[in-house]
């Protein structure tokens, strides 16, 4: 014996609530207990009573098995096996007239026929022969012949419908399952329409779902169980890809069709027309970008108008899961249609970066970055640049995007962390010439002496004035009295710490007050067991690993209530990825209650159950510290505070800048 069925989708991650599917699967589950758990007869006919009329035709080779009883009651192997039987038959010595018996023979049949089209299976399943008017058509999809029917087909519907749901949203998913249902259907009746067999299961319409998903999920990995039996048993699961796992199925059905044609006891044809029609559904969509332009904007605005592409979806989640050959051309597919697309061209740089090319990856890296500085935040430029600094050389930038990118990070509410990396900025943009490169050289002196600590700060400071001066000709010119500050303010600063280190006695350093946290106030759309993604509030995603995290803060804070009413508490969730040091603060991810998704993440649990889960999973997976402690979140007892402000200065001794 050899088996193999789907058992899920690898990594599944879904924004809302699977509610269609969860419908459809009930429907069938009902509709199953009603028409075959229930009546002790499902069909109106039992095996006894066509034995008994078998029978009665092999007692004489001139008795016809009543043609009406074997269209509409046996399936074309019990034809087969009639006729078979009935070569074989010899007279019966005791036999009355065979006018008489046939008589009897008919009349029973007629009975049984009548009894089968009475009973609830029959009537609303898909019968040919009644033509075009019957309910059937739309009910025979939710009825089936057994368990192993039942749950055959739910479990490939469990496979296919969930993330199709999740991504076209719940109109339009159940369109196409209802409309593949009848198109499966109509494939059925058009093979022969004058057949008297019965049709039910969910079998085409899932077709749909199948030829669906295998197109638009193509490189999501489907889990396979298998189970082997043959001198022994082997078993276990593994991976493949949606448009492999889609692709066998429908080619086994076709060789099916063509070896077997529709008389297999399994409607061949109708899984045919219904993957046929599901995967031109998809190919629709994508060919119109329907889903792009009008599908997921539509179901981000319902979840507060982020929208996420999602063409960039299925490449970011392809790049989490280790196949970079796949996410790299997800991302470029989406920047044939959308060049300037920010989020791409930064991942696809990013990828070239570590991969060593560096040229590549500049080109499209700064590409980006100019489009973000001349729309986005400083946060939000900072957000996207933090990632990739380490490897971003910034001294290729030319000199001119360097000075554009500079004056973007350069302001009030620009993060602590990103000094650093706006006077390098600076620095580079004052390898050029001109007006530009001296107030660039100005502001990478200004930036360096309001940080320093130490001697070879000023040093570098007084580095930049050196390269001012030769520059300080035409348009320039008008810039030498403050270069000229500059120079005497870092020659003081030079001489008064001369003069402190001829000092014998050494004063007790003065502790420097901390460094305020910087704060990203951010929501959680993506959780593995590895990875956590999230996304700021401009719709900029980034995708962190867990081992990133290295602290989680929970507290609970007051929100007003309708008038008249006591304020009630909500709880914030702070994610710690750096203490910081000298120069900046720590680095916080804040979530808050609806920015978890804990409904989504955690479907059917109630809300401060999932909310502990998240704790218990997040802390196992990160192995972060617990902040009060492990014992006081695993036991729900969260710390309150009066403002966000409280939090802050509890957790990390100071209040929290301005994010």
């Amino acid at each position: 014996m050899i088996l193999f069925l789907p058992l899920g989708v690898d990594n599944t991650e879904l924004e809302r609530l699977p509610r269609v599917s969860i419908t459809i699967a009930a429907i069938c589950v009902v509709a199953f207990f009603i028409s075959w758990v229930i009546p002790s007869e499902p069909m109106g006919v039992g095996e006894e009573d066509l034995r008994s009329m078998l029978e009665q035709t092999l007692e004489h080779p001139d008795l016809q098995f009543p043609p009406a009883c074997a269209e509409r009651l046996l399936s074309d192997t019990g034809r087969r096996m009639v006729r078979n039987l009935r070569q074989n038959a010899t007279p019966s010595d005791a036999l009355e007239s065979v006018e008489n018996r046939q008589q009897a023979l008919d009349e029973q049949c007629e009975e049984l026929i009548s009894r089968h089209e009475s009973s609830l299976l029959s009537r609303f399943s898909l019968v040919p022969a009644r033509g075009l008017v019957q309910p059937g058509w739309l009910t025979y999809m939710f009825l089936h012949f057994g368990w192993m029917h039942l749950l055959g087909n739910l479990l490939f519907f469990y496979a296919a419908s969930l993330l199709l749901e999740d991504a076209w949203g719940r109109p339009l998913f159940a369109g196409l399952f209802v409309v593949g249902g009848l198109v499966a259907g109509i494939a059925h009746y058009a093979i022969d329409p004058a057949s008297e067999s019965v049709m039910v299961g969910a079998s085409g319409a899932v077709a749909a779902c199948m030829g669906a998903f295998c197109l638009r999920f193509a490189r999501r990995h489907v889990r396979i169980g298998y189970f082997i039996w043959l001198l022994k048993i082997f078993r276990g699961t593994f991976p493949i890809p949606g448009w492999a796992w889609g692709g066998l199925w429908f080619g086994n059905e076709v060789l099916n069709y063509y070896l077997l044609g529709n008389n297999t006891g399994v409607a061949v044809m109708a899984h045919i027309g219904g993957f046929v029609f599901g995967f031109a559904s998809a190919s629709l969509l994508r060919v119109t970008q329907l889903e792009e332009r009008i599908v997921a904007p539509a179901l981000a605005a319902k979840q507060g108008g982020w929208v996420a592409d999602p063409r960039l979806a299925e490449a970011q989640s392809a790049l989490d899961s280790g196949d970079r050959a796949a996410a790299r051309a997800g991302f470029q597919r989406l920047l044939k249609s959308q060049p300037d697309h920010t989020d791409a061209l930064l991942a696809l740089g990013h990828m070239d970066l570590e991969d060593g090319a560096a040229q590549a990856g500049m080109a499209r890296v700064e590409r980006a970055l100019h489009a973000l500085a001349e729309r986005a935040s400083a946060d939000a430029l900072w957000f996207a640049m933090e990632p990739m600094v380490a490897r971003l050389p910034i001294d290729r930038l030319r000199p001119a995007s360097a000075w554009k990118l500079a004056q973007a990070l350069d302001t009030e509410d620009a993060p602590p962390a990103a000094v650093g990396t706006t006077e390098a900025l600076y620095s580079v943009a004052g390898s050029g010439s001109g007006a530009i490169a001296v107030r660039a050289l100005i502001r990478a002196t200004e930036l360096r002496l309001a940080q320093h600590r130490q001697h070879k700060d000023l040093e570098q400071a007084a580095a930049y004035v050196a390269r001012a001066k030769p520059l300080l000709t035409g348009e320039a010119a008008a810039e030498a009295s403050r270069v000229e500050a500059l120079d005497a303010e870092v020659t003081r600063k030079v001489n008064e710490n001369a003069w402190r280190n001829r000092d014998v006695a050494t004063t007790p350093a003065v502790e420097a007050a901390p460094a305020p946290p910087r704060i990203f106030p951010c929501r959680i759309v993506g959780l593995t067991d590895m990875a956590l993604t999230v996304e700021a509030a401009n719709g900029q995603r980034r995708t962190l690993a867990m081992t990133e995290v290295l602290a989680i803060a929970v507290g609970m804070l007051p929100v007003a209530g309708p008038p008249g009413t006591p304020p009630r508490q909500t709880v914030l969730t702070d994610l710690v990825l750096s203490w910081g040091g000298a120069n900046e603060g720590p680095r916080v991810l804040r979530v808050n209650v609806a920015g978890l998704a804990l409904n989504h993440f955690y479907p059917g649990v109630a809300p401060r159950e999932a909310y502990a889960r998240f704790l218990a999973d997040m802390l196992d997976r990160t192995s972060a510290n617990a902040l009060p402690d492990a014992s006081a979140l695993k036991q729900g007892q969260y710390p309150r505070f009066n403002s966000e402000a409280e939090l802050s200065q509890h957790f990390y001794g100071v209040s929290a800048a301005a994010a």
